[in-house]
């Protein structure tokens, strides 16, 4: 700005600037102004557009990897439109922000050319074996181009991994159940891997349930719940605990119960 106080009846100019590196097609940016007006508080909203014409244009910015299992590799394409008259150069790729987010996702990343001469950034994801199961992860591929007017690309990644065991339901709602009932409702756990699957224990508090193992496959196993000959009666409100084992590793679960014995 030229100045920052203004008398009545003046006028002044506000430029903006922003690096136009990471943008690409149409962009809307937003700036706000403090001032006095209206005594005092007031924000003033200035929004502009533009449009960057930039050399290289990626179909999409962000690559979402489903369904991950750790120790598997995952790959995918991104076709970009290469407006610069030579051919693209991929000199380098980092990590952006989240560094700790992407430890357990190596990434390869490297060009593909098809025989019509289209080009593609191919990036090849593979987790760690033993590393721990996070439910969803994020962060920036960062790629350096031969291209002046985009040296470089961001894309963002987005990982949901799968969790190795599949449970169902997540929760119990028992109500109305006479005792001695042997199978009132029942949790089924599937391997996701495709390892074997194996109980190692389920524990209550004692009191209320008894539990009956079905194994319909490998991969699959249902645990049926029935209700003890002299288990309490009203409402009870219990978690059940289970230990499986999914090939080699250890998984424990926790299955909130809540319900009620009648005679």
């Amino acid at each position: 700005m030229e100045k920052t106080a203004f008398l009545p009846g003046e006028s002044g100019t506000i430029k903006a600037y922003f690096n136009t590196s990471h943008y690409n097609g149409s962009v809307s940016k937003t700036i706000q102004v403090y001032s006095n007006t209206n005594g005092g508080g007031n924000i003033i909203r200035l929004k502009f557009k533009a449009t960057i014409v930039t050399d290289l244009k990626p179909a999409r910015t962000s690559i979402y990897f489903r369904n991950v299992i750790p120790g598997k590799s995952y790959t995918e394409r991104i076709f970009i439109e290469n407006n610069m008259h030579k051919p693209l150069e991929i000199k380098g790729h980092h990590i952006v922000g989240r560094v700790n987010a992407s430890r357990n996702f190596p990434l390869k990343v490297q060009l593909v050319r098809s025989k019509d001469g289209k080009e593609y950034v191919s990036v090849t994801l593979k987790t760690l074996k033993n590393m721990p199961i996070l439910e969803k992860t994020s962060f920036t591929l960062s790629l350096e181009t031969n291209s002046k007017k985009m040296p470089k690309m961001n894309l963002f990644i987005i990982i949901r991994m799968q969790k190795p065991i599949l449970v169902k339901p997540i929760s119990l709602f028992m109500f109305g159940n006479h005792r001695k009932v042997k199978r009132a409702r029942h949790i089924q756990l599937t391997s996701n891997t495709g390892n074997p699957l194996e109980i190692v224990s389920i524990k209550d508090n004692g009191k209320t349930f008894v539990f009956e193992t079905v194994r319909e496959n490998e991969k699959i196993i249902d645990i049926w719940i029935g209700i003890k000959e002299n288990a309490p009666l009203g409402v009870f409100n219990e978690i059940i605990r289970i230990v499986a084992k999914e090939g080699d590793v250890e998984h424990k679960f926790s299955i909130p119960a809540r319900g009620s014995v009648i005679q």
